[in-house]
């Protein structure tokens, strides 16, 4: 017996006990969530929750003396790179100051090259650095969210405006 396609809409007693208005509001439903996923994917291949196109930045301070290369989004407890390419004066050890959350809710792994002077205060962390005669320096940092959250943090250069770093850090 050959059913009409208007027939397979319509609710049924038998075999099967069956709400058809109730089932195409869970189709629908079904639907949204598969497209929502199917976002969350692409999303994710751009970068949006670390290491992509949507994550990767830079920040310069005004006097174009210190750029700060970092992700914007983060995952708590995995390593992130930074990278620092600093213009300094000529033959003269450069200072740098981290602050803001920088030295509270993250955690330094690997600190190359290793500076001259190293010290914490209290929401700093200071690193100094050995002169090079053309005052150039590149500093490679790889750092550990500790939580997930905002994070707001300061990167100066001595005698410089500092760079102001905004990033988020998923659980």
């Amino acid at each position: 017996m050959a059913k009409s396609v208007s027939d397979e809409y319509a609710s049924r007693e038998t075999p099967v006990r069956e709400h058809m208005h109730a089932q195409r509001i869970e189709w629908r439903i079904q639907q949204g969530g598969n497209w929502l996923l199917y976002a969350i994917v692409v999303i994710a291949l751009l970068g949006g929750f670390s290491d992509g196109w949507l994550s990767k930045t830079s920040a310069t301070n005004p006097e174009k003396s210190l750029t700060v290369e970092y992700q914007r989004f983060l995952r708590a407890e995995s390593d992130e790179p930074f990278a620092l390419r600093i213009q300094g004066p000529k033959n003269q050890p450069v200072t740098l100051d981290f602050g803001g959350d920088f030295p509270d809710h993250v955690v330094l792994q690997t600190l190359q090259p290793q500076p001259v002077i190293a010290h914490t205060g209290r929401h700093t962390l200071t690193l100094t650095f050995p002169p090079t005669p053309d005052g150039a320096h590149a500093v490679w940092i790889v750092t550990q969210p500790q939580s997930a959250g905002r994070l707001a943090s300061t990167v100066t250069l001595e005698g410089a405006s500092p760079v102001r770093l905004t990033q988020w850090v998923y659980p």
